[in-house]
């Protein structure tokens, strides 16, 4: 298990510390208020915000999967060893951790991620995305118990360049466990539901 480097506002891990907005992202960032959280409304995390939150995540390796199982909302992520994206995703919609593939680099882990959904944020300061987000995100193993943890955002809708930052990951305590995180009772659809109307005895 593996505890990340929480980073509530990307924009300290940015040289220069600002991103380089759109128009249009300046604008969207100008406006955001944090009462709209997707978080408060039980919406999952997305890829960016689950590796910069700080929750721990136990990461799970097969030879054509490796799964990341995040505490943060009892949620997981597939990357998909040598895989391809499927032509079709569009047709299903964006999911909310987007779909990734990966490759060895050494033993560097290198994925590439696609079709994000654009409700999610990419940290805890609203920063917003759209669904043109693509993720590039590097995994170097420092030492048994550091882990470099790179990612380039690029996303042309909200920012005119891509942009990387460089977090650390460090290796929890032989002990430490994924503790449980259940996000339901802000469940706003709950008055839309209908009873099971059952047939008489």
């Amino acid at each position: 298990m593996w505890n990340n480097q929480y980073t509530p506002d990307l924009t300290t891990a940015v040289p220069g510390g600002q991103f380089p907005f759109t128009p249009y992202g300046a604008e969207r960032w100008k406006n955001v208020d944090t009462k709209n959280d997707p978080t408060g409304f039980c919406l999952p995390v997305g890829p960016s915000r689950a590796f910069t939150a700080p929750f721990p995540v136990y990461f799970l390796q097969t030879p054509k999967v490796l799964g990341a199982l995040f505490e943060y909302q009892t949620t997981y992520r597939m990357f998909y060893i040598d895989g391809k994206h499927p032509a079709d995703l569009g047709d299903y919609g964006s999911e909310f951790m987007g779909h990734s593939i990966a490759k060895w680099d050494g033993d560097a882990l290198v994925a590439d991620t696609i079709g994000i959904n654009e409700r999610s944020w990419l940290d805890t300061a609203g920063h917003e995305h759209s669904d043109k987000l693509h993720l590039t995100e590097r995994f170097d193993k420092i030492t048994d118990d550091a882990m470099r943890y790179t990612v380039t955002y690029d996303d042309p809708v909200f920012f005119t360049q891509p942009f990387t930052i460089v977090r650390t990951f460090r290796r929890g305590a032989s002990t430490d466990r994924i503790l449980p995180y259940s996000c339901e009772e802000n469940n706003k659809d709950v008055e839309h539901l209908v009873p099971t109307v059952k047939p008489p005895k």
